[in-house]
């Protein structure tokens, strides 16, 4: 599962590379076309100085007044260059150019090219130019001027603050992230409230999330008023449902009563069998009645408080069951994790058993430590054998139905309730006679 902060933070880090990268190149092209202009604007002016110290001596020999010039071209190698050349082979250049050529280009009157190349290798010299070469006329006579000057030292300028930008680009981005994931950090720490809430729901310490009191910010409100609806809609329907099956089975009992005065006018062969039947369907009513009586007011979702849900409990089946004796040990102090109506449907279930099928002294038991609880209970009966108690708990086998070796109604649903708890249910004999039906569950209630 992607987290949530990860994904923000990804798709916030391309946002901003996507402004930033082209707003980088942006002013990187600005910067190179501003420094390109500069040098050939001092190109032109050094042009125009050129084209000004062009003169004719008495032989009508072309020469360039190297007074009207500046020193950089007198220099060798200076990193500045110019040549005037003609198609009658007149050959100017500047002193700065020493042995080196320089290109050779003629341009038509009025035409004008700029272009980079590299300049002087070699000598410590790692040149790169930027030239520039245009025709002039002078004097009726045609000329193609080259001026040309040194650029590497600007773009090794500008490669540094390149660098320096990029430094400071990355340096922005890790400070922003961090920014931004203690700006996140702190807006998901609001959200903590809402988890241990949820917890406490789930733990049965609350109904539901109080969401009206409006106490969560804005994005959550919604879902928290969700799923209040929802938590308020499902008990509802557990409620109903629950009371519809006391509801029902105490309604079968009229029914009941008219199909065994039925019965008693069939012949003896289909009377047993209609008799049978109808038992059968009596004690399936029976368990919903006792079920209903067991749980009593339905609250799905709360915690199992001994202390309070037990009692009650108790003294229904002492009055269901007078002749035995119910001795329940326990912490009074703890809280079951597990729903209130699943853990009194499976001790009701348990202990009706054991009032059922073995009068005289019951033991409940109610135990924990950290990984899990352990809740015990024995009777003085007759007990299952061994045999008989193994082929209770294969996998597949129907408790109820194999009722004749006395695990009695409910215990079905009480394998059912372990097992959705992932626990554990096993039959033991009692010392000195009897059974103990011990159920182990998980130290969290986890479904």
């Amino acid at each position: 599962m992607i987290s949530l902060q990860h994904q923000l933070r990804r798709q916030w880090l391309l946002t901003l590379l996507l402004l930033m990268l082209p707003l980088l190149w942006l002013a990187d092209y600005g910067v190179r076309q501003l420094t390109t202009h500069t040098v050939l604007s001092r190109l032109q002016h050094d042009a125009d100085s050129l084209i000004a110290a062009l003169t004719q001596d008495t032989q009508g020999n072309w020469q360039v007044d190297d007074s009207r010039l500046g020193a950089l071209y007198q220099r060798v190698y200076s990193g500045h260059y110019f040549a005037i050349r003609d198609q009658q082979g007149t050959d100017l250049r500047s002193r700065s150019l020493w042995d080196k050529e320089p290109p050779a280009i003629q341009l038509a009157s009025g035409d004008i090219r700029h272009w980079q190349q590299p300049g002087i290798q070699g000598d410590r010299l790692d040149e790169q130019w930027l030239s520039q070469a245009q025709g002039i006329r002078v004097q009726n006579h045609d000329f193609t001027l080259w001026v040309a000057e040194d650029i590497a030292p600007l773009q090794s300028e500008l490669n540094r603050y390149r660098l320096a930008a990029l430094a400071l680009l990355v340096f922005a981005l890790l400070a922003l992230m961090l920014i931004q994931r203690r700006q996140l950090s702190r807006a998901f720490a609001r959200l903590e409230p809402l988890q241990q809430q949820l917890r406490e729901l789930r733990f049965g310490e609350r109904d539901g999330l109080n969401a009206a009191a409006g106490q969560y910010p804005q994005e959550v409100q919604p879902l928290a008023e969700e799923i209040d609806r929802l938590l308020s809609l499902l008990q509802q329907r557990v409620s109903r449902s629950r009371n519809a099956l006391g509801n029902l089975a105490h309604e079968m009992k009229r029914p009941l009563q008219q199909l065994q005065l039925l019965a008693e006018q069939l012949d003896p062969q289909h009377q047993q069998q209609q008799r049978e039947a109808l038992q059968r369907l009596r004690q399936l009513v029976e368990r919903e009645l006792k079920r209903a009586r067991i749980v009593g007011m339905s609250s799905p979702g709360r915690q199992t408080r001994l202390s309070e849900d037990l009692p009650p409990l108790l003294q229904v089946l002492q009055q269901l069951y007078p002749q035995t004796s119910i001795r329940a040990q326990f912490d009074h102090s703890v809280v079951l994790p597990q729903d209130r109506d699943d853990m009194l449907e499976l001790l009701g279930n348990l202990l009706d058993n054991a009032c059922k099928y073995a009068a005289g002294e019951i033991l409940l038991n109610v135990r924990h430590d950290d990984k899990e609880w352990l809740i015990s209970v024995c009777d003085q009966g007759p007990g299952i054998a061994a045999e008989a108690r193994q082929q209770l708990l294969l996998r597949g086998t129907r408790l109820d139905e194999a009722g004749a070796g006395g695990s009695g109604l409910g215990l079905a649903m009480v394998s059912d309730i372990v097992s959705s708890y992932g626990g554990r249910l096993q039959l033991q004999a009692n010392q000195p006679q009897g059974l103990c039906v011990i159920v182990t569950l998980p130290a969290t209630a986890g479904r």
